[in-house]
């Protein structure tokens, strides 16, 4: 899971990172349950096909007057319209990808295993939204390693890009993390925990690009459970 604390807001940011510690131990804890779970396939656009564009023929020049008979005003014909350069019309932007709901949900699963007995204990010590944030992570990391093939999760940050949304009973994540294999990788998702803050109800999720390494200590990312160097 992830070590560190999400804030609700920038303000108390650096009050809330003073649960690592809680954070290491759910992590440590829990991973050997998560890693029993099979694994993220890849999301992609259709091909946007072109516009098919039909020319229409000029007409045909008039016909000349002949000699010795009186001049006849020739009948006036309607000038060819000037060509007018065919260009395709632009192609629309591709819409972001839908996030994948999830139809089954393992965070339950991951807490009944004997190896999370610890995490068990330690999840009501935590502030409520400490509590969410750890759930949801839980969430995550199973989430993924049965959407996929060739990831191995080991953590997530939700709020590693970006800010996130945190309550008493849901995270919102739109500039997550996850780590796999030494590489990051970005990740967005939705959480809600159920009222009595043991389980999570309902969660979405997409993963994103990797994230290059020159981004990481910027973004307190790095190989260990502590932050970048």
């Amino acid at each position: 899971m992830s070590a560190s604390v999400l804030s609700p807001s920038q303000g108390a940011h650096a009050d809330l990172r003073l649960s690592v510690g809680a954070s290491c131990l759910l992590h440590l804890s829990l991973l050997a349950a998560v890693m029993l779970l099979p694994i993220p396939q890849t999301l992609r656009l259709p091909p946007i096909e072109s516009i098919k564009v039909d020319f229409v023929p000029a007409p045909k020049p008039p016909e000349p007057v002949q000699q010795g008979k009186p001049a006849v005003a020739p009948k006036a014909v309607p000038s060819a319209p000037a060509t007018q350069p065919v260009t395709q019309a632009p192609r629309p932007t591709p819409a972001e990808p839908p996030m994948v709901k999830a139809e089954k949900l393992y965070s339950a699963q991951v807490l009944a295993d004997p190896r999370s007995r610890s995490a068990r204990k330690a999840l009501p010590q935590l502030a409520p939204q400490e509590r969410v944030i750890q759930l949801c992570n839980i969430e995550a990391l199973a989430q993924l390693r049965r959407q996929g093939t060739g990831f191995q999760p080991d953590m997530v940050v939700p709020y590693a890009m970006k800010d996130a949304k945190v309550t008493d009973h849901a995270l919102e994540a739109k500039g997550a993390a996850m780590r796999s294999r030494k590489h990051w990788y970005g990740l967005a998702f939705n959480c809600e925990v159920a009222p009595d803050l043991k389980t999570v109800v309902a969660f979405e999720f997409l993963l994103g690009a990797e994230i290059p390494r020159d981004q990481w200590a910027e973004h307190d990312l790095s190989l260990d459970d502590g932050p970048a160097d």
